[in-house]
This record gives C-alpha cells, structure tokens and sequence, in this order.
C-alpha cells in the first residue's frame, strides 16, 4: 500500500489486489474476502453508483451467464448497435463498435494512416501512442492553466494556424469534456475546425469518453453535415462498466465505411452487449444518477474549494483537475499520502503540459468524498507535517532532492 503508484493511467485498483486473482486461479474466488478491496477509487471517473438495476440482474442470473459465456455472441453486436441508434437517434449505419475507446482510437489510426497528428493537450496519453504506432508525426497545441486550459485565445489560433498546413488524412485529436480537465468544446469552435480540415481533406476526432455526463455539448448532430466528424463514445464511465471494454464511433455514414470493411467478428461479448442493452434503456437510472451528480458534485467542489490549499479547474465531466498550491510538496507525495489512507487519486504530472503538481480527483458518493476531505483537511491542517508524510518524503523522495519524487 505504501509503494511509489506512478502509474500512466487512473483505475488500477485491481493490480493492487492481487489476491483476488490467486483465489480465481485456486478455483476459490466464492470465498475471497471483499472487505480487503479498500481503496476507494478516485483515479478513475466511473459511475460512483454502480451498474443500473436491470444490469445487477443480468450478472445475478446465473443461467444466462453461462449461456453467455459458453456461446459465441452476435459477429457484429447487431442488437447493440440497434439499441444505441434508438439511444442517440443516429442510423445504425453511423455507428461502429469496439473493445472501448481506446481501441477504437488506434483503430482510427490503423485505418486513416494519418502522416500528421495533432492533439490539443493536455490530453489522453493513448492518442499519441495510436499515433506512434502507424508511424505519425506529431504536433502538440498546448492549452494553458490561464485560461483554465480552454482550447482558446493563443491556443485555438495556433491550432487553426496548424490546420491550414494539415495534410490529407491528417488527424486532429480533441477531447470534449477534455481529460484531465473537463472542459467543453464549444460548437462554433467545433464546426470552424472542421470545415477548414474539410478543405485539407483532414478529419477531426473529437473524444466524447465523459459525455453521458453532460449529453447537451455532444457533437452528435454535426455528423450528416460533416464527413469529416469521428466521434469516440465509451460505455465505460456513465454506465460503470470499465472491464467490459465497450465503446463505439459516431460517424457519417460514408466515413464509418472506412471502418466497417475490415471489421473483426466477435469482438463484443455477448455478456457486455446485454448488460449495455440493459442500461441504455433504464432511463429512469440515467435521469437518476444524473440529478445525484449534479448535487454531489457541487458539494465536493465547494468543500475541496473552501480548504485554500488547491486550485480547483471545474469542468462539466464528473472529477476535478486540481493543482497543489505548496511549494515542495508534489501530487506524487499527495497520491502515496492518501493511499496509506486506502485513497487513490490521478497524478497527472505526465500529462504534457502539466507539472508534478497537478492531479485528478472523480466525483465519488458523499459518503467517500467527504472522508477525502477529511484526509485533506487533516494535511492541510498538519502544516504538511503529517507523520504519513514524513514517512513517504523518508521513503521515496531522493536524498538530494527537495522537492522530486522517485520515479
């Protein structure tokens, strides 16, 4: 618990548990102790309040597990990709499905064979390594704590000035809400960048992975007006779904084509289709969760606000970027702090463009929040004095240094 978690990405709850896999591969998972799983996960921004009502009922049926496990599901997730069409009113031939976002942003790249890739930072570290792979080159348009890293002002101009030199198939990567900041895109900033990419024959990939939290800013409805909009979706955090890897594309019709002709069968398992299925349609549990949200996010932004010792970048997704106002003290030395308090927040100090002070923090129940504070008021508090923190700057920072953590 007091190891040095310097990790690329949030969500690895399960890589500190290993005992959870010993009992699986024993054959003895039925008497694993959850009690032991006790970190609260605030890396990564999932659904706090779990997998709707009809989705718990699917896993609870232990007859259709098996037949979901013991067949092969549909070749090309033809009930899902119905069931998404209903859900955003798009046509079926606009959408295509893979193994979660992720997936789908190296499939992008396999398939457009970009020469240049421009992403809008700081941003997901996955677009960059989808570029690498087919051999792009890069160029960054760095956003600025300033303007509370909005695609803005010196920003979006050097983004535009980039673009009017795009080569054809050119990709231009921006995430709205961004991660790790939060922050929407707005339309007429939208459809500027994609028709000057249409003159270049570029495409703009714009990652809507948190917009079930904030459905009204998606792009969605540009998709028959420009061919030149792929749109990523992920089920994993609205839905709380993360191991079952879903996500799919929103496109035109004619560029989701692109894709469709090397598609792989079976990719989607037939137990992550029907518990998808389930969640589209509980539309009570989406009205739901999203008035709880609403409510227990403006909670956690005024008690994280009111301690004076972070800034905090509120943004429409469902975490904050946060930054540590102390000098010498760093978000690695936060994020051993509050592990020992089975707390695991985002460092983000290797987003590009961001510092060692910076880190994420998800939108939790109120109950989890507020002991979050209560570990944060007991440090801000303590002078940075804690004896936790005595312990981590003994235990992993260098002896020559005052202020770096190891790496």
């Amino acid at each position: 618990m007091t190891k040095n978690l310097h990790s690329n990405h949030g969500g690895n709850i399960l890589s500190y548990e290993k005992d959870l896999y010993d009992n699986v591969i024993n054959a003895d998972a039925g008497n694993f102790n959850f009690q032991k799983l006790k970190i609260i996960d605030f890396s990564a921004s999932i659904n706090p309040f779990g997998l709707s009502k009809n989705a718990v009922k699917i896993i609870k049926n232990y007859k259709l597990i098996k037949i979901f496990v013991e067949n092969y599901p549909e070749s090309y997730s033809e009930a899902l990709t119905a069931t998404l069409s209903v859900y955003h009113n798009v046509g079926k031939g606009s959408l295509f499905l893979g193994a979660g976002a992720t997936d789908l942003i190296f499939n992008i790249a396999q398939v457009i064979r970009p020469k240049t890739v421009i992403i809008v930072e700081p941003s997901f570290l996955e677009y960059e390594r989808a570029a690498k792979s087919v051999k792009s080159s890069l160029i960054r348009i760095n956003t600025y704590s300033g303007d509370n890293f909005k695609l803005s002002g010196k920003s979006y101009l050097n983004l535009l000035k980039n673009i009017e030199k795009a080569n054809k198939n050119d990709l231009v990567f921006i995430a709205s809400p961004s991660n790790p900041a939060g922050i929407i895109t707005p339309f007429d900033n939208i459809k500027e960048i994609l028709n000057l990419l249409k003159k270049r024959g570029a495409f703009l990939v714009l990652d809507e992975s948190f917009m079930d939290f904030c459905e009204r800013f998606s792009a969605k409805g540009m998709i028959d007006e420009y061919n030149n909009l792929i749109i990523v979706r992920s089920l994993t955090k609205f839905f709380a779904m993360p191991g079952e890897r879903l996500g799919y594309i929103i496109a035109n019709n004619k560029t989701i084509k692109k894709f469709s002709k090397d598609i792989i069968p079976w990719k989607i398992t037939g137990l992550g289709t029907a518990i998808a299925i389930s969640s589209l349609n509980s539309k009570d549990y989406i009205a739901n969760i999203l008035q709880k949200l609403k409510k227990i996010k403006y909670n956690l932004h005024s008690k994280l606000r009111d301690l004076g010792a972070f800034e905090v970048i509120r943004g429409e997704a469902n975490f904050f970027l946060m930054r540590i106002k102390l000098r010498g003290f760093n978000a690695l030395d936060l994020k051993n702090y509050l592990v020992k308090s089975g707390i695991l927040i985002r460092y983000c100090g290797n987003y590009h463009g961001l510092n060692d002070k910076y880190f994420r923090i998800a939108v939790r129940k109120k109950s989890e929040n507020d002991y979050l504070i209560s570990k944060l008021k007991e440090l801000v508090k303590s002078g940075y004095s804690h004896p936790d923190i005595q312990y981590i700057y003994a235990k992993y920072r260098r002896p020559d240094s005052e202020t770096g953590p190891l790496s």
